[in-house]
């Protein structure tokens, strides 16, 4: 095919038109380019009708608007050999085999015997052109659209859910055992309704109130135990919460007095913990144990859980503070699309005044955006609060 098309290049910006009263005898729509002027230096030859034949090829040209184009699918697809017989129903076959290709909107074809070039003497009686013949297309090219930018959300760090941690890290694709580091963020927005039977609360049932409370965690694990078949994957780790607020937390009021609580805005809250996570299917389960300050945290998203509140609405003047160092945890979660998770947690602070559990539910992919829901139960009441989080994997990276 390179013979084929060695004279090519000396037609590169050779105009060309199809020659007047000739037809397209297979139904292939024409060009409909408008026409060209012919160089008066150079010429294809003369036309040939291409219902005739047969012939012998010199070389084949495409053209498309008016300019000599090359493509090796194109010239792949065509049966004309340089040498060699070349008949009308090849021409036929080439054309339904470059339509084939889904290139062209319209093709036509062309014969042209150039001067000067005869056929060899095998042919001689055998060639309706004593000339060999130049074999051209003039093609319409469809246009190219651009491809469509695509934004692929990269998927979920599985390696914790919410305020809780996992044994698993990254997006879930390192099964060997391993260091990981993610970075979590929780903000606690408010209290979308609450209820109390405090017996000195002014107020049995709150809604819509501010709190404010943002959580920063940096949350190390290594991985000792990886999960197979029958056996959970198992990581052991730490960590550290930066709890800080942008509003002061809901003063306690009873009848003569009013106490503003927790002056102290910013906290760091740690823990050590140990996890063990297996899979049921689609279904990622997680259990564990933390340790440490933690165990404070509970007391921080409820004005109901202060030393005040306990002293002044439930008449306790033994200074109980909601505190515990040990948090039993529990989650489930389910990957609807690797960026798409639903699941839930719970929290158990062991020890702790008025027993409270924090229930957190991951719903916002689900409700179209990532606002989440928390219950946080106490002894004499609970608060339905909202929250955005945002967990980052920071190693592994993929």
């Amino acid at each position: 095919m390179a013979a084929l098309l060695g004279t090519a290049a000396a037609a590169q910006e050779t105009p060309w038109t199809p020659p007047s009263g000739q037809t397209n005898p297979w139904a292939v729509p024409a060009a409909t380019a408008a026409p060209v002027a012919v160089s008066p230096v150079l010429t294809l030859g003369s036309p040939l009708s291409v219902s005739g034949g047969p012939w012998v090829p010199a070389e084949v040209l495409f053209f498309s608007a008016g300019r000599v184009v090359a493509d090796y699918a194109w010239r792949d697809s065509v049966r004309a050999r340089r040498g060699r017989l070349y008949t009308a129903a090849d021409l036929q076959s080439d054309v339904q085999d470059l339509m084939t290709l889904g290139r062209f909107t319209t093709l036509t074809p062309a014969v042209y015997a150039i001067p000067g070039s005869p056929v060899p003497s095998e042919f001689s009686a055998i060639s309706v052109s004593t000339n060999q013949v130049r074999v051209v297309f003039e093609v319409m090219e469809k246009p190219v659209e651009a491809p469509k930018v695509v934004f692929v959300t990269p998927p979920t760090a599985v390696g914790g859910v919410l305020l809780t941690p996992t044994a698993w890290r990254g997006a879930g694709r390192f099964e060997n055992p391993g260091m990981a580091l993610d970075i979590n963020a929780a903000y606690f927005i408010g209290r979308l309704y609450g209820k109390n039977s405090y017996p000195d609360s002014p107020r049995k049932t709150n809604y819509i109130d501010r709190i404010g409370l943002w959580t920063l965690t940096a949350d190390g694990k290594m991985q000792i135990q990886s999960e197979t078949r029958f056996r959970p994957a198992v990581a052991v780790g730490g960590q550290a919460m930066l709890v800080f607020r942008d509003s002061p937390q809901p003063t306690v009021t009873a009848p003569g007095v009013s106490v503003k609580i927790d002056t102290k805005n910013t906290k760091i809250l740690t823990d050590g913990y140990f996890v063990a996570s297996k899979k049921f299917g689609p279904i990622r389960t997680s259990a564990g144990m933390m340790q440490g300050t933690i165990g404070n945290l509970a007391a921080n998203m409820s004005e109901f859980l202060t030393p005040e509140a306990l002293k002044f609405y439930t008449r306790d003047n033994t200074g109980t503070q909601v505190v515990s160092r040990t948090v039993p945890f529990a989650s489930a979660f389910y990957l609807l699309k690797p960026d798409y998770p639903i699941g839930v947690e719970v929290m158990k602070f062991n020890g702790a005044a008025r027993k409270p559990m924090l229930i957190n539910l991951k719903i916002g992919r689900f409700l179209k955006m990532n606002f989440d829901l928390a219950l946080l139960k106490y002894q004499g009441g609970y608060d339905l609060l909202g929250f955005f989080q945002f967990r980052y994997n920071h190693f592994p990276k993929k």
